[in-house]
This record gives C-alpha cells, sequence and structure tokens, in this order.
C-alpha cells in the first residue's frame, strides 16, 4: 500500500543501472540546465548510476558537448558523450571511399565532417550524399542548393529528425526534422538518420557505452525521438515535461511520464 506522499516506483526501475539522458529539453534549455537537473545528476551518480548522454545535438563534437555540460555544472567528459556528428562514418551511406558530401549544415559542422576523413564537396550536382544538420543562419541559397544534389541523384542522411528544439523561456525553434521535411517535400527522397530514433544510433550507444538494454532507460522529452527510439532498441522510457507533441499517427507511450527532470531521483535509488 503507498501512502499519499509516497512516490510509486514500478518494479522495473530497481534493476536500472543506466540512464541514457537526451540534453535539449530535457538537461538543458539552450544554455541553461534544467531546474535541479545538476544536482539530481549528481545524486543519481553518488547511487552508482551510470550517467551517459545521448542526444540528437547536430551542430557540435562530443567534446564540445562534453565541456558545456562542464561548463553548466555536470561534469562530463566526451566518454560520456554520444551524438549523431562523429558517428557519420559508421553509416552504410558513408562507407564507400569516393563518396562525396554536400553538407546542409552549420559552417563548424561542415569543417568537422571533413575533419571525420569525409570529402566535402560544394558542388551539390557532383554530391552523392546531402547531410542535413541544424543551421540557424541557413540561406534560401543552400536549401536549393541541397535540393539540386538530391534532384541529382543523391541520397540524404540526416543527423537528426527532430521537428524543433526547445530553448530558454519557452521558445521553440525548427529543427533538423523541419528541414528535411522541406527537401522530401521538394524532391520526394526520403532520409535516412544517424541521430535518434534510429536504431543504428541506439545499437551504437549500447554498443561504445557496453550497456545492456535490459537495465538501462532512455530518458527524454521527446517522444517521436527519445520514447521511439528507445522502446524500438528495447530500453525502458520516461518522458520528461509532459509534452506528448508528436507526428505519429500512434505515438508510442512511455513506461514512465514526469513533469520535472529532478523528479529522476525518485524513482531511480
Amino acid at each position: 500500500m503507498v501512502s499519499e506522499n509516497e512516490t510509486f516506483i514500478p518494479d522495473w526501475c530497481r534493476r536500472i543501472e543506466t540512464l541514457f539522458l537526451d540534453l535539449d529539453g530535457c538537461v538543458w534549455f539552450g544554455g541553461a540546465l534544467a531546474e535541479g537537473a545538476g544536482e539530481a545528476i549528481a545524486r543519481l551518480r553518488d547511487r552508482g548510476k551510470r550517467i551517459l548522454f545521448v542526444t540528437n545535438v547536430s551542430n557540435a563534437t562530443r567534446h564540445g558537448i562534453a565541456a558545456k555540460l562542464s561548463a553548466l555544472g555536470v561534469p562530463a567528459t566526451a566518454d560520456d558523450v554520444q551524438a549523431p556528428l562523429e558517428l557519420l562514418p559508421q553509416h552504410d551511406y558513408l562507407a564507400g571511399k569516393d563518396v562525396r558530401v554536400f553538407a546542409l549544415c552549420a559552417a563548424g559542422v561542415s569543417e568537422a565532417i571533413g575533419e571525420l576523413g569525409i570529402a566535402v564537396t560544394e558542388e551539390p550536382a557532383g554530391a552523392d550524399v546531402v547531410v542535413v544538420g541544424r543551421d540557424p543562419h541557413m540561406t534560401y541559397q543552400a536549401l536549393a542548393d541541397a535540393t539540386l544534389a538530391l534532384c541529382s541523384g543523391a541520397r540524404m542522411l540526416a543527423l537528426n529528425v527532430d521537428s524543433r528544439v526547445p530553448m530558454e523561456g519557452g521558445v521553440i525553434m525548427p529543427g533538423t526534422g523541419a528541414i528535411v521535411a522541406a527537401l522530401h517535400e521538394a524532391t520526394g527522397v526520403e532520409a535516412a538518420v544517424v541521430g535518434k530514433p534510429s536504431r543504428f544510433f541506439f545499437d551504437s550507444a549500447l554498443r561504445n557505452f557496453e550497456a545492456d538494454a535490459d537495465s538501462t532507460v532512455m530518458v527524454g522529452d521527446t517522444v517521436d525521438s527519445d520514447i521511439l527510439g528507445g522502446q524500438r532498441a528495447g530500453l525502458k522510457t520516461v518522458l520528461v515535461g509532459g509534452s506528448r507533441y508528436s507526428r505519429l499517427a500512434q505515438p508510442p507511450v512511455p513506461d514512465l511520464d514526469i513533469a520535472r527532470f529532478a523528479q529522476l531521483t525518485e524513482y531511480f535509488r
């Protein structure tokens, strides 16, 4: 019997050893931590939980993301983070030695793709793959060039398909998925996805972090990304913030729904 003031803890919560945490809209909002997130993560770590950051952030490397977390008061190293950018060389679309990429991404991301050993071209008609990421300064001409590349036979590879990105103050910005949708509408080309909710991303996370699906939970704020992807990979899932916004006809239902990130400490003890 659970008293009125006592939290009911599902049995599966007791076997969780590893927490995969989303970042945008979950751990942080733009340049600010979610309320109580730093303290909650510290408490979970003190209890022996593995805290790993499994994010769709498409405009930064693992090192940059870890540095931002540490600056915000959540100690982290690159080994604690998985983001789509550095998984690109492992994707089937980029397996060939002579594959040329047209990068519809922020300038720094285009440079980072080149540093991964991937050939980047500024000639859209000569591209084999269009890699799409979020760029707040994207121009119509860049979108038109990507359209030309796709109409010329290139394949589309999205770093993620998040339709929107939550920022400080409740502001919602268009995400990479909104750009992908525009390109699909213009060309009919379907995008493969590097980040969440793809099995490629989650299988990579479980393998790279040596985590067991049965004892791992995916925590995030996005039904179509965090919850769907986690469930496809056999993980338990927690939805943070209560938003059930979805583009899916039948959205997945999370195993646990909490209003605030800090409530994680009530369930994982």
